[in-house]
């Protein structure tokens, strides 16, 4: 019986149900969605982190591991410390052509008989399907990963140049290679998997191969990869650390540890985005099962009188209710894989991520209780209510009335109902107490908070005037609204357009004629007579269109802000580095390049420091509690830019500011005087001073010179120099080894003749490591439109359920107007005279709910510039008016899909039955 009543009283439901249902579902779907989309990403960085790591221990050094380093590496494989280890260099290269058109990718040069180190899983080979590394990759046979094929449009056998330019190594620092150029095949094709695990587009070469492009450069290497015993890993790095001070080693456990941590921030970003559209569908569930049950009253009197205690119709209702969430849950969670699919594949295509999909019954079957769960918990206010009701009132056709026990238990049920939703927010959340309290109870105090201020915004709106004829006092109110525009309009131009446009309205409205003012009036009267819906309505709309909105207007505005940055702060727009004959090559074509129109030449040599105040490095590394003092010391003191201080060539203060001591002059020719960053003042354990020393050794580990601190300075501009240490060319000399001396140039070029320099600067010195940052702004824009389309899109889940709370809210009020629509109908009013009065009472709710989210959102912008990036952000027109008109239209078609039928409802079936 209780099966039969429930499930019957849900088909009799028909839109209403399929309404709840929805409202249900898409909660679900945003909840379960982003918890697969986690779980993917999770999977992603963390399944394979050893593999990607490339084995147990990854050792990289500023300082590049010379053959006879690698000693040192064998000595612990025979000892048994380790048990295996492979070197690689890793470096950028590009395929050549137009070097303005050029684009670069990583390239790792190994010894393929040897790569990747034992027990460290091999990349899968897709072409050939049962390809070897150690068979591929030699005579000039390269091994590429699919990004690499789908980037350049290439396929196996293709031959191609590739051009391995002087300057940066793989990981972005600055290193001494000469440069190379290597004639290509392409002999197999791999997937992002094991040691290539998210690598991107990258290319395997021979070391050999490598070689034989210039046989008198010394072979050295920027990476070892060591595999050892789980119980030996601790042993290993602490010998390998005392034998390499300056070298970072990078366990597989810290990048997982620090891997997780990161993911699992994003995990929890995730789901709480679906937390809040699982909100909005509990609020809906609310709604729909009030209606429901209040327009059964004389069915749950008759049950009572019968003999149905209130514990039966808890039962009856719950079940109805849990039956709603099932539904809704399974069809939430079914809809999830699909968006889940979707939004991995944005997430793949935006940030160059390999991101396998998962599909995890745990989490499927899981939504489905969730559905269930969110379902009986919102479902329990109607409940009470409707269980609590007096047969004798029904059957006597009084009031129920709002006494203070009816009051009290309405309270008591919103506070069990929040603690319940914490509950399952926590379970969501994995446990986390903290996170899931403060996420349900603090979203719940904001809307709160924000209901009331839109109850009287609702109560305001609903009691505006509308004329029968031309009225002085109104056109004063017209006026005073447009006076309120200009004003608005000075200081934000899109409200005070939205508010002359309400301006004009109302001036409009004196002049139409009366059955189209009689509508209007019928829309704002109606607003006012439900305003706890009408409120509701608003809040679930005014979270999506907020959330949207504040996206866009801090992702417009960071936009800005960093293309002003950067056009503002950039002295040069291309700079190339060369090595010996190249050098020269291109400062004999400086006077030919079209567009220069300044430039400077500075040496470059890269080192480590090898003593600080005369105490060895060591002292000072080991003595660092925290590996950011560890990695600041080294990468402040890993490179000496030299100058031509002889000549009057000094650190410009237009690009530096000297914080303490003085800047270099042309007294200091021929001296090892230095200027260094400032922050090493305040390192701590080191906190250097003027008039300290410190010892530097070459890329060589042979070339040493010791340098006087003259000066602490702090860069005032991007891209003032290359190398944090500032020498004189003396200094430079000194620690370039023979053979490996290195140039930058800095160069400022016309825009408009940018790529034809650029092409004349590749042809010349193909082999220079050419960066045009014209093309940063750029690619900074595609960086942030990809996080801004990412985060729009997990947004839209929120604005999706909301407007399925719209269409909800239209069919409660078509169900309960009823009897209302057969009497308009029976005095004159046409179906499409009554869907208008719906379409206007529906688009002002969500042209009322999008502007008070966006005023919101345009107040958030404003403060986070002024306090976080110290700029003045603003919400540009277009975006404000497009979601505000926007939301005005979706509102209006939704409520004719939903109100379409209704409206045709016959007066005389109406008034007879209803």
């Amino acid at each position: 019986m209780y099966f039969n009543y429930t499930s019957r009283s849900l088909f009799r439901g028909g839109q209403r149900t399929l309404l709840a249902v929805f409202c249900v579902a898409v909660g679900v779907m945003a909840i379960v969605a982003l918890q697969l989309v986690g779980l993917m990403i999770n999977n992603a960085f963390t399944g394979n982190v050893r593999d990607a790591n490339g084995g147990d221990i990854a050792i990289r050094s500023q300082q590049s591991f010379s053959q006879d380093d690698l000693k040192h590496f064998e000595a612990l494989k025979k000892d048994g410390t380790i048990t295996d280890y492979t070197p690689v260099i890793t470096t950028q290269a590009s395929t050549g052509g137009q070097a303005s058109k050029r684009q670069t990718f990583s390239i790792r040069v190994i010894d393929a008989a040897h790569y990747p180190a034992a027990t460290v899983t091999p990349p899968t080979f897709t072409s050939p399907s049962r390809g070897n590394l150690a068979d591929l990759v030699k005579d000039n046979g390269i091994v590429v990963t699919q990004p690499f094929i789908d980037q350049y449009k290439m396929k196996l056998g293709d031959h191609f140049d590739i051009t391995i330019g002087s300057g940066f190594s793989g990981s972005g620092r600055l290193t001494v290679k000469t440069g190379r150029v290597i004639h290509a095949r392409i002999a197999g094709i791999v997937t992002e998997t094991g040691v290539l695990a998210q690598s991107g587009s990258v290319v395997l070469l021979a070391v050999n191969d490598y070689k034989a492009a210039d046989p008198k450069a010394a072979i050295t290497y920027d990476t070892v990869d060591v595999t050892a015993e789980q119980a030996k890993i601790d042993s290993a790095v602490k010998k390998i650390q005392q034998q390499f001070p300056i070298a970072t080693t990078q366990t597989a456990a810290d990048v997982l540890k620090q891997q997780q941590t990161v993911i699992d921030n994003i995990r929890k970003f995730l789901e709480i985005a679906g937390l809040l559209a699982l909100l909005i569908g509990g609020v809906g569930i609310v709604n729909t099962m009030q209606v429901l049950l209040s327009r059964r009253r004389t069915e749950i009197a008759m049950l009572k009188t019968t003999g149905y205690r209130r514990f039966d119709l808890y039962l009856l209702f719950g079940l109805e209710a849990g039956l709603l969430g099932l539904l809704g849950g399974i069809i939430g969670a079914l809809a999830a894989t699909g968006i889940s699919y979707l939004v991995r594949n944005l997430v793949e295509q935006n940030f160059g991520l390999n991101v396998p999909f998962v599909f995890d019954w745990f989490t499927i079957l899981g939504g489905v209780m969730i559905g269930v769960a969110t379902a009986l918990i919102f479902g329990l206010l109607p409940i009470v209510q409707a269980a609590n009701i007096r047969p004798l009132n029904v059957i006597r056709e009084l009031p129920e009335g709002r006494r203070v026990g009816s009051l009290l238990l309405t309270g008591l049920l919103l506070i069990v109902l929040s603690v319940l939703f914490c509950v399952l927010s926590i379970v969501i959340l994995n446990g986390d107490i903290r996170l899931g309290a403060i996420s349900v109870y603090g979203i719940f105090i904001f809307l709160g908070l924000l209901s009331l201020f839109l109850s009287l915004l609702i109560l305001l709106i609903s009691r505006l005037p509308v004329p029968e004829r031309f009225s002085f006092w109104h056109l004063l109110l017209v006026v005073v609204v447009a006076a309120v525009a200009y004003g608005l309009y000075r200081v934000q131009a899109p409200y005070g357009l939205l508010f002359l446009g309400f301006a004009l309205l109302g001036l409009l409205i004196m002049f139409v004629p009366r059955s189209m003012k009689a509508t209007a009036k019928m829309a704002l009267r109606n607003l006012g007579r439900q305003r706890a819906r009408t409120t509701t309505t608003m809040l679930a709309l005014f979270v999506g269109i907020f959330t949207i909105g504040l996206i866009l207007a801090l992702g417009q505005n960071l936009r800005t802000q960093v293309n002003e940055v950067i056009s503002h702060t950039l002295n040069y727009n291309v700079y190339a580095i060369t090595s010996n004959d190249d050098s020269k090559k291109l400062h004999d074509l400086l006077p030919r390049i079209p567009g220069l129109g300044a430039y400077q030449q500075r040496d470059l040599a890269s080192t480590v420091p090898a003593a600080i105040k005369g105490q060895p490095v060591q002292i000072y590394l080991n003595g660092s509690k925290t590996q950011k003092v560890r990695r600041q010391l080294t990468s402040f003191l890993n490179g000496v830019e030299g100058y031509d201080v002889g000549n009057n060539q000094l650190p410009s203060l237009n690009f530096l500011e000297i914080k303490a001591g003085r800047n270099l002059t042309s007294n200091d020719a021929g001296t090892n005087n230095v200027l260094v960053r400032s922050s090493l003042t305040q390192l701590e354990g080191v906190k250097l001073a003027v008039g300290d020393k410190i010892t530097l050794i070459g890329v060589d580990q042979a070339s040493s010179k010791t340098v006087t601190i003259v000066g602490f300075y702090d860069s005032k501009t991007l891209g003032a120099n290359l190398e944090p240490i500032l020498g004189t060319v003396d200094t430079v000399k000194a620690l370039s080894p023979a053979g490996l001396a290195q140039t930058a140039f800095y160069m400022k070029i016309d825009p408009a003749r940018l790529n034809s320099a650029v092409d004349l600067i590749g042809q010349t010195v193909p082999k220079a490591f050419l960066l045009n940052l014209a093309s940063l702004t750029d690619f900074i824009n595609q960086l942030l439109n990809d996080i801004l389309l990412t985060l729009t899109t997990i947004a839209s889940l929120t604005l999706l359920a909301g407007l399925i709370i719209i269409a909800n809210a239209v069919a409660l009020a078509m169900l309960e107007r009823r009897r209302e629509l057969g009497i308009l109908k029976s005095v004159g009013y046409t179906s499409r005279t009554i869907l208008s009065e719906v379409m206007l009472e529906n688009g002002l709710v969500g042209g009322l709910g999008a502007l008070v989210a966006m005023s919101l959102a345009s107040l958030i912008t404003w403060i986070l510039g002024q306090q976080v990036f110290g700029a003045n952000f603003t919400v540009d027109t277009p975006t404000v008016l497009g979601l505000v008109l926007g939301s005005v239209v979706l509102s209006m078609l939704i409520a004719i899909c939903v109100a379409w039928g209704a409206v045709r409802v016959r007066p005389l079936e109406v008034l007879r039955y209803e």
